[in-house]
């Protein structure tokens, strides 16, 4: 298992029902300090993504903007997401490639967690920062 999703799993994730409101989206992404969460539906699944850049796009394009305004109507249906074996660098990669920050993490279609971008970053310096101490530690002895 990597090591990074399944701390992240261990973690938890932050979800929204779809019929919240925006306003209650943009709570709960400030009271948290996170900038995205999975969106589900009734009967508990995962529908979507919804993150503070969908709010601002809203915003931006509606004539008259009301936060009373339903997450569904704005989130990202079409979600992209990892399994618990997927690395660090592969998530890097994936997030590279589809231009997103927030992937959710799936475990046999359940959802587990949520890996942002701040979250791979800081543990591949953390990968990077073990493999110099390591080479300065054989070059040493």
């Amino acid at each position: 298992m990597a090591y990074l999703v399944s701390q992240q799993a261990k973690r938890g994730c932050i979800t929204i029902a779809e019929t919240s409101s925006i306003q209650e989206l943009a709570t709960l992404l400030a009271k948290h300090n996170i900038g995205a969460v999975v969106v589900t539906s009734a009967d508990n699944r995962s529908v979507g993504i919804v993150s503070e850049r969908d709010i601002v796009r809203y915003l931006e394009s509606a004539e008259e903007p009301d936060l009373n305004t339903k997450v569904s109507e704005i989130m990202s249906p079409n979600f992209i997401s990892c399994g618990l074996a997927t690395k660090s660098s592969e998530l890097m990669e994936l997030m590279t490639e589809h231009k997103i920050r927030h992937v959710p993490i799936l475990d046999n279609d359940q959802l587990v967690g949520m890996v942002s971008i701040g979250d791979v970053v800081n543990r591949l310096i953390e990968i990077y920062a073990e493999e110099n101490a390591q080479l300065r530690q054989y070059i040493n002895t």
